[in-house]
Formats: C-alpha cells, sequence, structure tokens
C-alpha cells in the first residue's frame, strides 16, 4: 500500500507550478473537464469568501535524477484548477446572476480577475488549497484505481470513462479525431456528452465502422475489443486516421440548413451518413451537388413522415416506392439503432436516396410532401373538430 502526506499550497504556487508544465492532467485516463462557466464562478466565489473546497490529490509521477525538477499529476481536481487558471487569466467574469452569496454579489459581480482590487488579489493568490499528496512510489495502475474510486463519489464511469483508462493507440486516435471542431461548429455533442466522453465513444465507432464496415453495437464489446487489442501495434492508425478525416470533411458539405442539421444531431442519423461517405470512399465516387440536394429532399421527406400515416392507396406507384423506403427507415430508427439489421437497413435507404433514383422520381418526391403535409393538416384539423366537439358538449 502506498502512502498519503497532507499539504497545502497557494493558488499562486499552483498557479505557477500549472503555468510551467510542472504540474499536468494525463488525459489517458481523467474525464474531460468541461464545468460550465456557473460551476467555475461559484468556486471563485468559495475562494474569494475564504471557504473551504475540496481537496486536490497530486501524485509526483517523475523526477529528473539530475536536476531535481518534478512533473506532478493531478489526479483529482483538474476541474478547480483550470477554473481558477482560466479566472486569473481572464477567460470568464463574475457574472451577477451566479454568485449566490449577497456580499460576493456586492463586492465582486461582473468582474474578471484584473478588476478586483489589489487587496483582493492578494487574498485570491495568497488562498491556502488542501492538497494530497500521494507516495511517489505508487505505479500509474494504483493512480488509476485511485482515480476510478475518487469517482464513484460523483457517479459511476460509464464504459466509455474506463476504457479510456487504458491508453493506447487505438485510444488516442479516438481522442483525436474527437477534437475535430465539426463537433463543436455544428453542436453534435452537448456539454454533458463530452464530460461523458460520448464524443470519444463516438469517434471510435467511426474508427470500427471504418476498419470493419457496418457492426453491431448493441454492447460495447467490440469497442472493448479494439480498445484492447490495438493498444499497441495499430499499424493502420495513419490510413484510418486519414479516412476518417476526410470523410469528417466530407460531412461538413452535408450540413445546409437547419432541417438537415436538426436530422444529423441524432447519432443514430449521423452514423448512418458516415456509412455512406465511407461507400463513397470505397468506390471512388466524388462529392457532388446532385448527392448534396438528394440527401437535402431526403431529410425534407423524412420530416413530415409519420409512421401512423395511411395513404399508400392514395399514392402512385412512385411516391409508394418512396413512401415505403421512408417507413423500412423511420421503423430502423425507432429502436434497436445499434443493431446491425437496423443500421443496413437505414444505410441502404439512404444510399439509394442518394444515388438509385432516377429523375422520374424528382415529381414524386414533391407530390409525396404535399401528399404527407396535406395528411398532418387534416389530422391536425380533425383533432382541433374533435376538441371543439367536446367543449361545446
Amino acid at each position: 500500500m502506498f502512502k498519503f502526506v497532507d499539504n497545502k499550497k497557494s493558488i499562486s504556487e499552483i498557479y505557477s507550478m500549472f503555468k510551467e508544465g510542472k504540474l499536468i492532467v494525463d488525459e489517458t485516463y481523467q474525464r474531460r473537464a468541461v464545468w460550465g462557466n456557473r460551476d467555475k464562478i461559484r468556486l471563485i466565489e468559495t475562494i474569494l469568501l475564504n471557504l473551504v473546497i475540496p481537496p486536490l490529490f497530486f501524485w509526483k509521477a517523475e523526477t529528473d535524477p539530475e536536476t531535481g525538477e518534478s512533473i506532478t499529476h493531478i489526479v483529482d481536481g483538474q476541474q478547480r484548477i483550470k477554473a481558477i487558471y482560466d479566472f486569473i487569466d481572464d477567460q470568464y467574469k463574475l457574472k451577477r446572476h451566479d454568485l449566490l452569496d449577497l456580499s460576493a454579489q456586492n463586492s465582486y459581480a461582473d468582474k474578471s480577475f484584473r478588476e478586483l482590487s489589489a487587496s483582493q488579489k492578494t487574498d485570491f493568490w495568497n488562498y491556502q488549497l488542501m492538497v494530497i499528496d500521494i507516495d511517489p512510489g505508487a505505479t500509474r495502475d494504483d493512480i488509476i484505481t485511485m482515480f476510478n474510486r475518487l469517482n464513484l463519489t460523483d457517479y459511476n464511469l460509464n464504459d466509455q470513462e474506463k476504457r479510456n483508462s487504458v491508453s493506447g493507440e487505438f485510444a488516442a486516435l479516438a481522442r483525436e479525431i474527437s477534437e475535430c471542431t465539426l463537433w463543436e461548429d455544428k453542436k453534435l455533442f452537448t456539454n454533458t456528452d463530452v464530460k461523458r466522453m460520448k464524443d470519444v465513444e463516438f469517434c471510435a465507432s467511426l474508427i470500427l465502422l471504418f476498419r470493419n464496415g457496418i457492426i453491431d453495437q448493441t454492447d460495447q464489446g467490440a469497442l472493448n475489443q479494439a480498445y484492447d487489442e490495438l493498444q499497441v501495434g495499430y499499424e493502420d492508425a495513419e490510413n484510418d486516421k486519414s479516412s476518417v478525416c476526410r470523410a469528417i470533411e466530407t460531412i461538413q458539405s452535408f450540413f445546409t440548413n437547419d432541417e438537415v442539421s436538426k436530422f444529423l444531431r441524432r447519432k443514430a442519423q449521423l452514423y448512418t451518413l458516415f456509412s455512406v461517405i465511407f461507400y463513397m470512399q470505397r468506390q471512388n465516387i466524388p462529392l457532388s451537388h446532385e448527392y448534396i440536394y438528394n440527401f437535402e429532399q431526403f431529410v425534407a421527406l423524412y420530416s413530415v413522415f409519420n409512421n401512423d400515416m395511411d395513404i399508400s392507396s392514395e399514392l402512385h406507384e412512385n411516391e409508394k416506392n418512396l413512401f415505403d423506403l421512408l417507413k423500412k427507415y423511420k421503423l430502423a430508427s425507432s429502436e434497436g439503432l445499434n443493431k446491425h439489421t437496423n443500421r443496413m437497413i437505414r444505410y441502404n435507404v439512404m444510399k439509394k436516396f442518394l444515388f438509385d433514383l432516377d429523375e422520374s422520381t424528382e415529381t414524386a418526391r414533391i407530390t409525396l410532401r404535399t401528399q404527407m403535409e396535406r395528411h398532418t393538416e387534416n389530422s391536425m384539423q380533425l383533432q382541433l373538430n374533435l376538441a371543439d366537439g367536446s367543449i361545446a358538449e
């Protein structure tokens, strides 16, 4: 068993260590630091009021035998330290509506660090943080176990957070791809998704999609296997990275309007479009305006489709063919999203809409949408009439 030592460090000391790279976050097993501004502001408020915050856990992982300089890992407390660091660097202000204490509102509301008084800054620099120093003799496995145990008091680690504690080449590539600007620019993951590493999990699934094609992912087995088997000796890493990044670049062209963006924020639909784009890569099919237009039309039809519509008898043959395709896609998007069968149905339907529909179906697209919109309007009017009738009674 390794030992612990209680210690104290001022914010000034910790800020310097972090800025100089002597105090680091090992992201190979840590969660993401995604506190919102409200969380950060309330931590700073606590410090300015000279109240106690929970202790930090540090591990002196490396010491240079020649110089004696050390690299210390933040085992627990990275979000608190980053919140303090960002405040000192004037990355945010203490918004009044996020401060809980009346005296704090009167003294600090809407101020950045540089706008504090000299005495307030001095007190802030000198604030003492409780630090638990972990025995340098502890192993990395000991630290990962401790990290997981410490965070059980917050919420249980999900499967992806557990996988992230396994360092390796596949894990590193999934994290790297999750840093692409597409995810944030198009708001494809919420703050909670990012905090729980759902973005990294999705990117890992994209790597598997490129490597293995569409697979069943109703459990975590495929991802766990990839993280385990491709820890080292991941010879295809550069090729996989290049292909997935090219697909990400291609997919940006499909975000042409709000309706499409809303559709693609559902991960099952985003995954399906990536499946089609990887098909284009394999077949050397260049992206064209025609395919983007066809995709827009598919989304436009899907957005007004409803499983409860019973209009088949009113449709011409081309309209009915499109309607049946939409119904298949809708059913495959309703449950069992990660089943191989449903993934293949969605892939084949979307691929057909992009590449296999001829010019004769263009009119059918327009008339089918008109029919579905009219049916929806009639249904809504009927419900209103029934409601009015019940009120009248």
